[in-house]
């Protein structure tokens, strides 16, 4: 205290000085335009129009102290305690009060929002060590959509109120600007689209004012992956899912553009050491930890208390994603050794890969269990989930033996990698995940979702690769079970993009008067929906080849083939070639 006195002292009598200087700075101008009047009627008047005038002199100097002051203080420079620069403080702790938002049409925060971050002023005067991860620099506020400002307005606030923020000379108005773009509407409606899934991908469209919102508050972690002019395309993870980012990122550049849509902090780890030491630490549950090294050195316990990342490859112009462990042309054709395919667009269901055939007496549940796994391959899925929507029968839930029994199997027949066990042991919570196990439902929706962003005839062998996949109607044997399959919407979906490929491919086909392509397209779109009223239309128009041989091109469409045009065709779908024969 002996050391400090000083100080204390001059920090006590900045206010006082203030107030004092406050209301001289009100009182004098009363004061000079009295006394000038008055001044008219007596003897020494010229020498009190003298002294008012430097008193109004020396009230504009006072003036310019205080303007000056205000405007190192929003420079972030430092001022000597006094009463100027305490009214200086003041006044620019005043402004966020009294200027008005920008007429940019986007809400800003509360006001309680603002009450409750630190204040610009002490941030610039006493800021504190840089973060390790730091946002990139603002972009400009021109930006024809709201949701990349809000969202990096989100972060921005997130860190002044972790007081993990250092704002540079030039940057105190910028950051001011940026958080009246802060949007908590706009963040709801994006929990909405997000829904309760544990993580993926979602397209914030550019019309998603008339979205509805969530009031949903669990911890959600975002990343920006694309932005053109269909919108914005935001990847998202709750405790236990997984981030995707681009490939090749550098981890310093994932942490610091992944923003936390609740009101709570971020900590990234790249060492298993590092996170067990953020797991342990942490002092509330909004506190999400993101372990940015690779998975395979985790347990399923540390995922599923943690969100780990995956990295994509764009495609087509960061238009759309797809998975760079999980690529389409891996699983065509032939399957990587180390991985176990799920193939459901058949008659019967199979699976190729496995270490050992399936127990007898448990296949047909090891396979849906298998199968169900496969689709949710990028999700924990609960224990309750399976016992209730896979394996139940006639409306019974299996029970929790029945589940135990059949996990033990699928664990043994599927095998393990250098990562582990394919199906993982059961998490205390009771989840259940799996690596290197992919199905043929997959690579075709992954497939589909490349051709439906690009040209039409860039489309269809992309179609025609999806369609070869297609190898019976799917599921046609399976007597029982795969309810699941048809509730969740998998079977909707697959009809839609099978019919959609069929009629890519068969238009394509027909301008090339390849008309036994257009037939085969649309067959194999027919063996997934066969009451497709589209295609079987279109197969009705599609031209027979009626003309070999002597025959030849110029004879009428109507005209008989003759003995020696008698073909007989072959079809070999690797070339996808004609072998006739006469």
């Amino acid at each position: 205290m002996a050391t400090y006195s000083s100080s204390v002292r001059r920090f006590s009598t900045g206010p006082l000085q203030g107030i004092a200087l406050a209301l001289y700075f009100v009182l004098l101008p009363y004061v000079v335009v009295s006394k000038w009047s008055e001044s008219d009627h007596q003897a020494n008047g010229t020498i009190v129009r003298v002294l008012l005038v430097s008193l109004g002199v020396f009230w504009l100097t006072f003036l310019f102290q205080v303007v000056m002051n205000v405007v190192r203080l929003r420079r972030g420079t430092r001022l000597n305690v006094g009463g100027s620069a305490w009214l200086a403080g003041l006044v620019v702790a005043l402004l966020p009060f009294l200027v008005s938002s920008s007429p940019s049409g986007a809400s800003t925060y509360s006001a309680t929002s603002f009450e409750r971050a630190p204040h610009v002023t002490s941030l610039v005067r006493h800021p504190s060590p840089a973060p390790r991860h730091s946002l990139p620099p603002i972009v400009p506020l021109a930006t024809p959509s709201l949701v990349p400002l809000a969202l990096m307005a989100k972060r921005r606030y997130d860190e002044i109120h972790q007081h993990e923020f250092e704002a540079s000379d030039d940057q105190v108005d910028e950051v001011i600007e940026l958080l009246r773009h802060g949007n908590e509407k706009l963040l709801a409606q994006i929990r909405h689209l997000i829904g309760e899934t544990i993580s993926g991908v979602v397209e914030v469209p550019l019309d998603y004012e008339a979205l509805p919102t969530s009031d949903s508050h669990d911890a959600v972690v975002v990343k920006i992956l694309a932005h053109d002019e269909h919108g914005t395309r935001l990847a998202y993870a709750r405790e236990g899912g997984v981030l995707t980012i681009p490939a090749n990122e550098s981890h310093d550049l994932t942490a610091s553009s992944c923003i936390a849509l609740h009101h709570g902090k971020i900590v990234f780890e790249d060492t298993t050491t590092g996170l067990l030491r953020s797991l342990a630490t942490r002092a509330v549950r909004h506190c999400v930890v993101v372990y940015l090294g690779a998975t395979k050195e985790l347990d399923d316990e540390l995922r599923a208390s943690c969100i780990t990342i995956k990295p994509i490859v764009a495609q087509q112009g960061n238009t759309t994603y797809q998975f760079a462990q999980a690529s389409a042309s891996a699983a065509i054709g032939a399957n990587p050794s180390h991985d176990v395919l799920v193939e459901l667009l058949r008659a019967d269901p199979q699976i190729t890969g496995i270490a050992e055939p399936f127990v007898a007496t448990l296949r047909r549940r090891c396979i849906e269990m298998v199968a169900y796994l496969a689709l949710h391959r990028n999700e924990p899925v609960t224990g309750d989930r399976l016992r209730t929507r896979v394996l139940n029968y006639a409306n019974v839930d299996a029970s929790s033996r029945t589940l135990a029994n059949t996990a033990s199997a699928v664990r043994k027949s599927l095998g393990s990698t250098s990562e582990g066990p394919r199906l993982h042991q059961v998490t205390s919570s009771g989840l259940y995940t799996t690596h290197g196990v992919s199905s043929d439902i997959e690579t075709f929706h992954s497939l589909i979702s490349r051709a439906r962003n690009v040209a039409s005839a860039d489309a269809a062998p992309l179609a025609q690769e999806a369609l070869q996949l297609i190898h019976g109607e799917p599921l046609a044997s399976a007597l029982r079970g795969f309810e699941w399959f048809l509730a969740e919407g998998y079977f909707a979906r697959l009809q839609r993009d099978a019919e959609w490929a069929s009629l890519v491919l068969h238009h394509e086909a027909m301008l090339q008067e390849q008309y036994e392509l257009a037939f085969w397209s649309l067959r194999q779109g027919l063996l997934v929906d066969p009451y497709s009223d589209a295609l079987s239309d279109a197969l009705a128009r599609v031209p027979r080849s009626r003309q070999f041989g002597g025959d030849g091109p110029g004879g009428a469409k109507d005209q008989t083939v003759s003995a020696r045009g008698a073909v007989a065709v072959g079809w070999t779908f690797d070339r996808f070639t004609k072998q006739i024969s006469q």
